[in-house]
C-alpha cells in the first residue's frame, strides 16, 4: 500500500485537533487506496461509470484518498411516524405512459433507487431500501456535496466571517493574480453562476488531476494557481453544478472558517445529529475535493431536515441560518443558464445556491445529483425526501420526470393508506 505523504498526514492531524476543539471530539483517520485499486471488474478507470457505479459509490476510500470523520457517538435513530407509508399501496402516475402505478414501481424500474428515508416533521414514514442497500454506509454524493459546501458559506456569511460581495480572490490571496476572479464576487459562486467556461479537455484535466480517473491524484490547487487564464463561459452568468470551479466552494469555505473540511463536517455531524461515519475525498497532497463527500442516506435526510428546521424555528438557535432557507423556499430563477439536470427537471424550476426550485407555486428546495441520487425538502408539508439511486444516465428526462412525481406525491392521502406504524 502506498504511504501516506507529509502534507496528508499533517492534514489528518490538524482536522482530528480541531475537530475536538469545536466540541464535537469527532475521529478522524485518513486512508489511502492501494496501488491496484479495485480489482480486476471495478477499477480505478470504470468505477463511476454506469455499469459499476453502484458498487464504486458506496466504496470511495477503495479508490480514493481521504478522510473518514466518525462522530464521537452516533445520535438515536428518529422515531416512526404514527403511520407509515406503504410502497405497494401508494399511488403515483408513472410519466412514461400517465398510468396509476405503485411507489415501488416508480422506485424500482424509472428512477432504480437503491434507497430512500422521507421525514415527516422529523419522523420516518418511510425507509425503503433495496436489496443489499446499507443505509448506513457512507456514500459519494459528487455534485451534490456543492449545495452544502453553498450551506455551510452561507452559515460562514451570518457569522460575519465572509463578505458575499467581495471578489473571490479577495478572499483567495493564492489567486490574486487571476484577473477573471477578481470581477467576480463571493455572491456568485454561492448561486453557481460565476461566468466560468470550462472545455471538455479542461473538465478532463481537471478529473485526472483531482484523481478521480485511471491515475492517482496530484495536486489540485497547485493546477488551479498555474492556469494562466480562466475561460468565462459563453453567458456572463453561465450556470454550472459540475466542473474545476467548484473547487473554489471547498478554498472559500476553509478560508472564511480558518478550518478544513474534515473540522466542519465535524461540526455539522454534531448539529444534525449524524449516526454514521462520513468520508470526504481528496487529492494526492490531502486536499478535499469539491465531489468529494460521502454520507450514509439517514445523515443525508438530517442534513435537509436541518434545513427544514432553519426556517420551521423562527427565534430559536438553528444550525443553518434563517435567511438561507428562506432563500431556498423562495426558489430561483426559471433563467435559460440553469444546469442541464435542473433544465430536464422542467422549464418552471429555478436554480439557486445550488438547489433547485421545483414548481412556481411551492416552497421546496432539492438537491439533484447525478443519477437520480437527490434530497427534496419541502416546507410547506414538513417533508425531507432523501433517496440514492444508480440510474443508467446521469439526468435522463424519464427519470426527471419520475423524480418530480415522487415529490409530488401525495404523502397525507397515500399515508393513510399504508401500513400503521
Amino acid at each position: 500500500m502506498a504511504m501516506p505523504s507529509v502534507a496528508s498526514l499533517a492534514l489528518g492531524l490538524l482536522a482530528s485537533v480541531v475537530c475536538a476543539h469545536v466540541g464535537a471530539a469527532c475521529t478522524t483517520r485518513e486512508s489511502r487506496p492501494g496501488t491496484e485499486a479495485g480489482n480486476a471488474w471495478v477499477t480505478r478507470a470504470n468505477w463511476l461509470e454506469a455499469g459499476t457505479l453502484r458498487f464504486g459509490v458506496t466504496r470511495p476510500a477503495q479508490f480514493m484518498p481521504g478522510l473518514s470523520v466518525a462522530p464521537a457517538s452516533a445520535a438515536a435513530s428518529r422515531p416512526a411516524a404514527s403511520w407509515r407509508l406503504d410502497p405497494d399501496r401508494v399511488s403515483v402516475t408513472d410519466p412514461a405512459d400517465d398510468s396509476t402505478r405503485s411507489l415501488r414501481f416508480l422506485l424500482e424500474n424509472r428512477i432504480d433507487a437503491d434507497g430512500v428515508i422521507i421525514l415527516r416533521q422529523g419522523r420516518t414514514l418511510l425507509d425503503y431500501r433495496r436489496s443489499g442497500f446499507d443505509p448506513a454506509a457512507p456514500r459519494l454524493l459528487q455534485s451534490a456535496t456543492r449545495p452544502i459546501l453553498v450551506a455551510w458559506l452561507a452559515r460562514a456569511a451570518s457569522e460575519g466571517r465572509l463578505a458575499r460581495d467581495k471578489a473571490i480572490n479577495r478572499l483567495i490571496p493564492e489567486l490574486g493574480d487571476v484577473r477573471e476572479l477578481g470581477k467576480r464576487p463571493v455572491q456568485r459562486l454561492l448561486d453557481g453562476r460565476t461566468g466560468l467556461g470550462w472545455g471538455d479537455d479542461e473538465i478532463g484535466q481537471w478529473r485526472s488531476v483531482a484523481g478521480w480517473t485511471a491515475a492517482p491524484g496530484a495536486d489540485l490547487r497547485g493546477w488551479l494557481k498555474a492556469r494562466p487564464v480562466w475561460p468565462r463561459a459563453e453567458g456572463e452568468h453561465g450556470a454550472e453544478a459540475i466542473g474545476p470551479g467548484g473547487e473554489l466552494l471547498v478554498w472559500v469555505v476553509e478560508k472564511a472558517r480558518r478550518q478544513p473540511v474534515a473540522a466542519l463536517l465535524c461540526e455539522m455531524q454534531e448539529r444534525i445529529g449524524a449516526r454514521h461515519p462520513a468520508f470526504w475525498a481528496t487529492d494526492g497532497v490531502g486536499t478535499a475535493l469539491a465531489d468529494g463527500l460521502a454520507l450514509s442516506l439517514e445523515d443525508f435526510a438530517s442534513f435537509g431536515q436541518a434545513l427544514l428546521d432553519a426556517r420551521g424555528r423562527p427565534g430559536r438557535r438553528t444550525y443553518l441560518p434563517a435567511w438561507f432557507a428562506d432563500a431556498l423556499a423562495a426558489g430561483g430563477g426559471q433563467d435559460a443558464e440553469r444546469p442541464a439536470a435542473v433544465k430536464a427537471l422542467g422549464a418552471d424550476v429555478g436554480w439557486q445556491y445550488h438547489f433547485a426550485h421545483p414548481g412556481r407555486r411551492t416552497r421546496q428546495a432539492a438537491i439533484v445529483g447525478e443519477n437520480g441520487s437527490s434530497l427534496l425538502v419541502d416546507f410547506d408539508r414538513g417533508l425531507v425526501i432523501a433517496m440514492f439511486a444508480s440510474h443508467a444516465q446521469r439526468e435522463s428526462p424519464l427519470l426527471m420526470a419520475s423524480l418530480r412525481r415522487l415529490w409530488e406525491m401525495p404523502v397525507s392521502t397515500g399515508g393513510r393508506r399504508g401500513k400503521k406504524g
